[in-house]
């Protein structure tokens, strides 16, 4: 079966995503009063709906929609579409707040090639309008009814993990046993995959799925996860500003401790993994010289291709996975396509 080109995939997301951003609108909309309208609209510019002028927006700086796009094309295939709007609604603001609050954790300047809501408002903003998304993603959830809701509040559970290994890797000696290409990995599985997962999976449950087939979506999803996870860390190193949306060699900038830093450090030479090893352990950002040097350390080995090559096996898994699953040939070929779409071209 031939997997479906980028733009069919993209015109299949399209489709079958609208009328959702006016959904997510109106939830923050909806909440917004005269004495805390500002907190509101923050989460409306960062939701790609107004600009930093606070003026409407539409250049669509909201980001891709991703994880609900994927939920509600799922959920249509088994003709349950209106059945997943909460949970598509709740996963976009949950992954949304886990952003607002990242870039303050990182202190990213620029996300989706806009200023972030810390740089426009402030930290402490930042971190409020974050806890207000977290708490709208609850009432959301609380809505989608016990079964799908618990699934959603044990996957956003180990998203949360997943950002504590995220920590840990960062901030513990590289002699740590927690310090950890498993690791890096179990964060990228939690950090990411579980949220692209349960997306997956709450669409085959609202659809009334057998528990083996919603058992292959959660496999789906969460290997369509990793190919996400995995592209970013990859992009995070070797790609631009313009790839990105973010600052320009952003997880060289924080030492990020991720796939491309372990698969050099496997291969370098003794000196060179030391001077590695001493860029990535300092407690500050890294200069644009120091950033270079780590680069060009990097690129002295086989790095770029493992991440590559680890990537592409985690796509025709999922790739494997929607070949089995009991829909039409048609929805089969889109989900192989998104896998093959988001591998980053060598």
């Amino acid at each position: 079966m031939r997997p479906a080109s980028p733009s069919e995939c993209l015109e299949a997301q399209k489709k079958v995503s609208a009328g959702f951003d006016d959904a997510l609108k109106k939830v923050l909309e909806s909440r917004a009063h005269a004495d805390t309208v500002l907190m509101y609209q923050m989460l409306q510019y960062f939701m790609g709906f107004l600009d930093a002028g606070l003026q409407p927006e539409e250049s669509g700086a909201g980001g891709k929609r991703f994880r609900p796009s994927l939920c509600l094309f799922i959920a249509e295939a088994y003709g349950a579409r209106d059945k997943v709007m909460d949970a598509a609604l709740a996963i976009e603001l949950f992954h949304n707040f886990t952003l607002v609050h990242d870039d303050v954790e990182d202190r990213d300047e620029m996300r989706r090639n806009r200023p972030t809501v810390w740089k426009l408002w402030g930290v402490n903003h930042a971190i409020n309008s974050g806890d207000a998304l977290l708490l709208l993603t609850s009432e959301l959830a609380l809505k989608t009814g016990p079964v799908i809701g618990l699934k959603l509040l044990t996957a956003f559970q180990e998203v949360m993990e997943g950002q504590y290994l995220d920590f840990e890797l960062a901030d513990n000696p590289l002699e740590s046993e927690l310090v950890s290409e498993e690791n890096a990995l179990l964060m990228d599985a939690k950090k990411t995959g579980a949220l692209v997962a349960v997306a997956a999976e709450v669409a085959g449950i609202a659809g009334l799925q057998s528990a083996e087939e919603c058992a292959s979506l959660h496999g789906y999803g969460m290997a369509i996860g990793m190919v996400f996870q995995l592209a970013d860390d990859y992009r995070s190193v070797w790609g631009t500003k313009k790839d990105t949306g973010k600052d320009l060699h952003s997880d060289i900038r924080e030492h990020k401790r991720t796939l491309p830093f372990f698969a050099a450090r496997q291969e370098l030479t003794e000196d060179k993994k030391k001077r590695l090893d001493e860029l990535y352990s300092l407690t500050r950002q890294l200069s644009e010289k120091e950033i270079a040097e780590a680069l060009a350390l990097i690129n002295t080995t086989h790095a770029k291709e493992s991440v590559l090559a680890l990537t592409r096996e985690h796509a025709e898994k999922a790739k494997e996975l929607a070949a089995s699953l009991s829909v039409s040939d048609e929805t089969k070929s889109i989900l192989m396509g998104i896998a093959d779409m988001l591998v980053p071209q060598d």
